[in-house]
């Protein structure tokens, strides 16, 4: 009996140490294109559908991407395939994995808990 009862605090230490932080990755693009952008978005995320249409108003943010992670920052997540469009009365931009994974690399990362965030917010996005 006096075994069990040592053993049994090393269990529920080493069974709490077990369970692992989620973290929400999101990335958000912010409009400063001086006109209404429709986004077309592809493989961007392992949270909710991998197919997404935003119509996104001058001056407001637009989500483009989100992951579930256990540590990983969301540049590590971004899959090749993923594709984002932009679209404007001028013309169309191509955004695909390797250069989201680009541009988020001088973006600031913002931590809120288990919540973070990445935010373009450059006219560079515009087509």
């Amino acid at each position: 009996m006096i075994k069990f009862a040592g053993i049994l605090p090393l269990f529920i230490s080493l069974a709490s140490g077990a369970a692992q932080q989620v973290y929400n990755n999101h990335v958000y693009v912010e409009n400063r294109c001086d006109q209404p952008l429709e986004m077309k978005i592809s493989n961007s995320s392992n949270l909710h559908s991998l197919e997404l249409n935003v119509k996104a108003k001058a001056g407001s943010r637009s989500l483009v991407a989100s992951f579930a992670s256990y540590g990983e920052d969301v540049i590590e997540q971004i899959p090749g395939n993923y594709s984002l469009t932009i679209t404007d009365a001028v013309g169309t931009k191509v955004v695909d994995g390797a250069q989201l994974r680009q541009r988020l690399s001088g973006v600031k990362k913002i931590n809120d808990g288990t919540q973070r965030e990445w935010t373009i917010n450059d006219a560079s996005i515009c087509p």
